[in-house]
């Protein structure tokens, strides 16, 4: 494939110009999730038509002339969960892009302004990441003509002609560990205690809610047990001991179904009872009289001013990190292959950093590639700013989300959510003084943050709200102590707003000749 194109014009009282301009920046994408579509429509949206973009993903299929997402009925089961995106992420994409996401009734302002979104750029936006998939799809379909391909990407024999292989397909990325060789093995060792890795297993209960989304703000940010991320409902995220995780089991007619855990599947209401549309297996909590779980899901329910009636579905994952060695790889001599997203840096979510990193790693490479691609073949020094940003990122929110799953005790003692949880089901109890510490303590938060947000409850809805729990969860709470801004705040890594540059064709070779 030729480096350039080469353009004749004729002029009066010349003989020839001859006008060279870059051949397109030639990019493959493995991965349609909202990294790597907001990658592709990103670079889409600076470079114009001096790139040509494919996207890969399994979880779409043709339906006419279109590509759509998978749904139930093909074996994907769709993501529902609400992120949340700092305004130095959300105001950094480029205006069309923005303009596409943030449409009215599709997010909400709930969450206080901070270090990540400045008072200049905004408050932190909610928004489902399903319609972020299904808004960046329709994009990249009706306003780039990028070029999908419903199916996994697979590693091509020879890289002719390819520049730039985004890698997207997520934490267990398979073109990840295909090229381990070029990226080598993500290690856990990190991310462990006593040489185990450390992981928690959370669930996952959809709901629709009926309180505003910034009351909640406060009741969130003072436990870590639960987390309410809402949008006009949303998802309460509770976070479990072995022992209650070991609860999280679906029943088939014949006995227990590999389903919640091992396949993702959702568990929707029906009836009294909670059944997988896929394998038309029961949540076993939900009809276990004998449950120790079921109780302590209704509590956290209760603490957000949910029923169970308001319980859309309930899902399972476990969280854990591992660490890369590096992020940009050589892969052939005109080849090069970067991670982006969950794929460079699988992050715990309780920080609510997860998308926001893989956002900021999909603008930072989009802004190189538009910086330095000039229609020749890329060197390994062109990416060395787009490196350094990766690796501050992965010290950056990594070190903050590990600081959540071992938060250190009033004694500076790190201690894991598991251990505190534990300690917290067991008594003594002395529900008065519970009650008090933490109605004290949201008090103290909902007074820090009036001022950075909208209007937030009344002290007596909130004192409504805990004393409402049970003995046992609220001395959970408590044990699990407030959020740890100070020790998880700072200065964050910042990437430069995405917009297109117009500038000059590139002219090599002959200049005019008069």
């Amino acid at each position: 494939m030729a480096d350039e194109m080469t353009v004749l014009l004729p002029k009066q009282g010349a003989s020839i110009t001859q006008l060279r301009r870059p051949a397109p920046l030639r990019v493959d994408v493995a991965g349609g999730g909202p990294v790597g579509l907001a990658f592709a429509c990103t670079l889409k949206s600076l470079l114009g038509d001096q790139v040509a973009l494919r996207v890969h993903d399994r979880r779409w299929m043709r339906r006419g002339d279109r590509v759509v997402w998978r749904g139930a009925a093909e074996g994907n089961n769709r993501r529902e969960q609400v992120v949340t995106l700092q305004s130095n992420v959300w105001a950094a994409l480029p205006s069309a892009v923005r303009q596409r996401l943030f449409v009215p009734g599709r997010f909400s302002e709930m969450w206080p302004l901070g270090p990540d979104s400045p008072e200049s750029k905004g408050r932190p936006r909610n928004i489902k990441i399903r319609w972020i998939e299904d808004a960046l799809l329709d994009m990249a379909q009706d306003a780039y003509d990028i070029e999908l391909v419903p199916q996994a990407y697979e590693k091509p024999d020879r890289w002719d002609g390819l520049h730039v292989l985004a890698i997207a397909d997520g934490a267990r990325s398979a073109t990840r560990d295909s090229l381990s060789s070029f990226f080598g093995t993500p290690s856990r060792e990190l991310f462990s205690v006593d040489g185990s890795p450390l992981d928690e297993r959370v669930l996952g209960i959809r709901v629709n809610a009926k309180a505003p989304d910034e009351h909640t703000v406060p009741l969130t940010v003072a436990q870590n047990r639960f987390l309410f991320n809402s949008l006009g409902g949303g998802f309460i995220n509770m976070r479990l001991t072995g022992e209650e995780a070991s609860e999280i089991v679906a029943l088939g007619s014949s006995g227990p179904v590999a389903c919640i855990g091992k396949f993702g599947c959702t568990m929707r209401p029906s009836g009294t009872r909670f059944v997988c549309d896929r394998h038309r297996a029961v949540f076993k909590p939900s009809v276990d009289k004998l449950s120790y779980l079921w109780p302590r899901i209704l509590d956290g329910l209760r603490f957000f001013g949910v029923g169970a009636a308001d319980v859309v579905g309930i899902n399972s994952f476990t969280l854990g990190m591992q660490q890369m060695s590096k992020f940009t790889a050589q892969l052939a001599p005109s080849t090069f292959g970067f991670l982006v997203g969950d794929a460079a840096n699988s992050l715990h979510f309780w920080p609510g950093r997860g998308l926001n990193t893989g956002l900021k790693s999909a603008l930072s490479l989009a802004m190189n590639l538009q910086k330095r691609w000039r229609g020749s073949a890329f060197r390994a020094a062109d990416f060395a700013q787009h490196e350094g940003i990766m690796q501050q990122l992965q010290y950056r929110e990594k070190s903050r989300a590990w600081t959540t799953m071992l938060m250190p005790d009033s004694e500076g003692v790190p201690r894991g959510i598991e251990d505190r949880i534990r300690e917290g089901l067991q008594g003594p109890f002395d529900r008065a003084a519970l009650v008090q510490t933490l109605f004290a303590r949201v008090l103290d938060i909902k007074k820090r943050l009036e001022g950075r947000m909208g209007s937030l409850a009344t002290d007596e809805w909130y004192y409504g709200r805990i004393n409402a729990l049970d003995t046992r969860t609220l001395k959970v709470m408590v044990e699990s102590g407030a959020w740890i801004t100070r020790e998880i705040g700072g200065e964050e890594v910042v990437v430069p707003s995405a917009e297109p540059v117009v500038s000059e064709p590139v002219r090599r070779g002959l200049s005019l000749v008069s």
